[in-house]
């Protein structure tokens, strides 16, 4: 499951899921229907009593590839512009590699209902707002928005309970061409101050001679394209590997958190006139964090990256038995690095074992976060006493993961649900080896927050809204959509010197 992030191929592939919308939207915006039967395609029927996870031997081919469908429960009440499509996963014929263009059955039950505007329900992996469909025989072929829970749900109670987690069993998906799974530090805009619902609103101008407003600028990620990425979720725990052997530079790294026994807890009540009343995300078991790293350069200063690495690779698990909405849970991983090797030959190699207990757990109460970490936070093997090698020059890394885990429905950036994000960051600074005794900083700093609801990478924003807005269709999407995310909990800012370094002056 390695995502080879080479420049040519990604551009490539943007280019070609481009063109791909670009010819489905044409003439995209009136109602489809047909006069075709409903699908004799049937969605699984399962009798869970209670909350549990799905596990893959108890899934179709189909519902692994595509997800599980809703089933009727009085405790659900959906909104009234939801279509809920008949046969899940079974009438799925495809799903483009890009994520919201999806191939169904047009006979399926209810399929001759989608229009644009509308939101589809057929998984809970196949569901968003649809932006643009067209019949292809005995198909349909849509273009998927996202959608947030309330705008699918309009009534909820769901509950679960300490479910235990085998992440063996998660089900990995990978979008082999999402696009920007590799961004610049440099060209990063900072985020909105608070999460929007989603929004449609028209250009503009959308008159058959307005101007096309130009494509959004691709960022410069030259010197981070030669990265591969390798996302991991076990009974270990959750992680990931990075390396390179390109333009000079060697980086082998990788982090993982470490989970015993975990178990889930969710709840999620909505109601028709408040939208989301309560919403919990809780998940037990954390037992620790382990980071590797050695990266070395034999040409100096130009070998140096700045940016940030996303997988094309995230993990889900199934749940069954917590009503009629078929909730998952995914896990999203993303990478940090930023190197400063200043002198050709220059190594640095170290590792950092700590140790804490307790639960990641967001909750929203009242229109209040609370938001609560593991504790009890203990360095095995800190890395600036494990930091090690060779430099003419000062010399440094940076690194950074973060793990967001999300209970909910939808695919990649567009899952939407209770999510909690945790976020460790380490760096090694070390100076020269010229001197009489080298001196090693190591700082370590983990945050964790989270919020209700999604939010899509800014890259498939701009070329989705690029595209309908060059066809002069009038639905354009957000990149943000839900309740106000919570403030960053500080877990551990701390920082260890060894060697020849004085201690900062006293503040």
């Amino acid at each position: 499951m390695n995502s080879n992030l080479n420049i040519a191929r990604q551009d490539a592939a943007v280019l070609s899921a481009l063109l791909v919308v670009l010819s489905l939207l044409q003439g995209c915006g009136d109602r489809h229907s047909t006069g075709g039967r409903p699908g004799d395609q049937a969605a699984p029927v399962r009798n869970i009593a209670s909350p549990r996870q799905i596990i893959r031997s108890e899934m179709s081919a189909a519902e692994q590839r595509y997800g599980i469908a809703p089933t009727a429960d009085p405790n659900i009440e959906y909104q009234p512009d939801v279509v809920l499509v008949g046969g899940g996963a079974e009438s799925v014929r495809s799903q483009d590699g890009n994520g919201f263009i999806w191939t169904i059955d047009a006979n399926a039950a209810h399929a001759n209902d989608l229009a644009p505007g509308k939101i589809i329900f057929l998984t809970n992996r196949a569901v968003g707002r649809v932006l643009g469909i067209r019949k292809d025989g005995d198909n349909l072929v849509l273009v998927l928005g996202p959608v947030d829970l309330v705008e699918v749900v309009r009534k909820a109670d769901i509950h679960i309970a300490d479910m235990p987690i085998d992440f063996d069993e998660a089900i990995p998906y990978t979008l082999p061409d999402l696009p920007a799974p590799v961004v610049s530090l440099a060209q990063l805009v900072p985020p909105a101050p608070a999460a929007i619902p989603v929004m449609f609103s028209p250009p503009q101008d959308i008159s058959p001679g307005a101007q096309t407003p130009a494509a959004p600028p691709t960022p410069d990620v030259s010197n981070l394209v030669n990265f591969k990425t390798e996302p991991f979720a076990n009974k270990y725990g959750i992680g990931m590997r990075a390396t390179t052997d390109a333009g000079g530079l060697k980086v082998d790294t990788d982090v993982g958190l470490h989970l015993s026994a975990p178990k889930i807890t969710v709840d999620i009540h909505i109601t028709p006139g408040g939208g989301v009343e309560d919403a919990t995300i809780n998940l037990s078991g954390a037992a620790g964090l382990t980071w590797n790293f050695k990266a070395g350069t034999d040409v100096g200063l130009r070998a140096n990256v700045s940016g940030i690495l996303t997988p094309n690779t995230d993990f889900s698990v199934p749940v069954g038995g917590a009503g009629g909405l078929p909730i998952a849970v995914t896990v999203r991983q993303r990478f940090e690095i930023k190197t400063a090797l200043g002198v050709r030959n220059s190594t640095l190699i170290a590792n950092g074992d700590y140790t804490f207990k307790g639960s990641f757990k967001i909750g929203y109460m009242g229109g209040q976060w609370a938001v609560a970490a593991p504790a009890e936070f203990h360095q095995k093997a800190n890395i600036a006493e494990t930091g090690h090698g060779v430099s003419l020059g000062v010399s440094g890394i940076n690194l950074g993961h973060s793990i967001k885990v999300i209970a909910g429905i939808g695919v990649a950036g567009f899952a939407a649900g209770p999510y909690f994000t945790f976020f460790s960051a380490v760096g090694l600074e070390r100076s020269s080896d010229a001197g009489m005794l080298a001196c090693t900083y190591a700082p370590i700093k983990l945050d964790m927050n989270g919020g209700v609801g999604y939010v899509i990478p800014q890259s498939v924003t701009s070329a989705i809204n690029f595209i309908l807005r060059k066809l002069n269709i009038k639905y354009q999407i957000k990149g943000e959509g839900g309740l106000e995310p919570s403030k960053a909990l500080t877990i551990v800012n701390t920082g260890d010197r060894t060697g020849g370094c004085q201690p900062p002056d006293p503040a």
